[in-house]
């Protein structure tokens, strides 16, 4: 055998037993420093007076469902048993009933009160959520060119928490070993431990290709994957949680973030992305692929 024989030892590494979280039922966070979802924007005393950053969006109102109650034909003998026979069309479609939801003008405004952080967790395991940022959703119908409704004030609610943190970057993570706890997988145990397992949730074990020259696995090349609590189903329009919990990184600067996002929240990104702003930032986040 040649000099230098290149030892193949294939380690698969045990998926984990995924305890924390397995055995806890989501219950949505009901708001954020004793506010709860829907106050309005006038009730916060804290926060500054000119928003962070505003969005707006408008969409026509989304099919619901299309409900029909059956008129029998009397017209019909015993005799005819026919499934086309069972309804009169004409009375039936005058009966048709189309429920809609959501629809009319959007506006997002977050807004951040200065040096204010949040420890999520307890100890040395603790992270801060810095900067912690407010959300508040206005919608109201009616087209788009008719501006702000004077009670504005009165539909500007509280309809999200968005608190960001600093994990490793992908450059960094190259000079640390490979089973290097960051700061993006504490806050996802913490997460685990405080509302379950998000959607779709699958520890993947990490293969290891050891030879005479080092292993040859690339700790930059860990996944991190974007995570979901009680996401939107069906075409996506909203949540049917009270808040849904979503965590994500972006691996090249590094900075992480976890959303809670009201139903409000989530119809302002679907109305973002199918009307006008295709690519929307927030909508790929909820909607995006692992």
């Amino acid at each position: 055998m040649r000099h230098g024989l290149i030892c193949l030892l294939l380690l698969v590494a045990a998926v984990q037993a995924a305890e924390a979280g397995k055995r806890v039922k989501y219950q949505p966070p009901e708001g954020f420093a004793g506010h709860k979802w829907g106050d309005v924007r006038s009730g916060f005393e804290r926060l500054p007076e000119a928003p962070r950053g505003v969005g707006a969006a408008w969409m026509r109102a989304q099919q619901k469902q299309t409900d029909f109650h059956c008129v029998p034909n009397v017209s019909l003998g015993q005799q005819q048993s026919g499934a086309q026979d069972l309804c009169n069309f004409q009375e039936t479609l005058l009966r048709l009933r189309t429920e809609f939801t959501g629809g009319g003008v959007y506006v997002l405004s977050e807004f951040e009160i200065e040096g204010q952080g949040f420890r999520f967790g307890e100890g040395d395991g603790g992270v801060v959520l810095h900067p912690v940022i407010y959300q508040f959703c206005a919608n109201w119908t009616g087209g788009r060119k008719k501006g702000v409704p004077p009670n504005f004030d009165e539909l500007n609610k509280f309809c999200g928490m968005k608190f960001m943190f600093q994990s490793e970057s992908r450059e960094q993570l190259r000079t640390l070993p490979s089973e290097y706890e960051t700061t993006y997988d504490r806050v996802l145990e913490k997460l685990l431990a405080k509302y379950g397992r998000p959607k779709g949730f699958l520890r993947r074990g990490q293969v290891i290709i050891e030879t005479v020259d080092g292993d040859s696995s690339d700790p930059a090349d860990r996944k991190f994957s974007i995570w979901r609590w009680c996401p939107a189903v069906g075409d996506g329009l909203r949540t049917e949680c009270e808040a849904s919990v979503t965590l994500w990184l972006d691996p090249t600067t590094g900075v992480g973030t976890v959303l809670y996002s009201t139903p409000l929240l989530w119809e302002y990104a679907f109305a973002r992305e199918n009307y006008g702003f295709k690519g929307d930032p927030l909508f790929r986040v909820l909607h995006a692929k692992n």
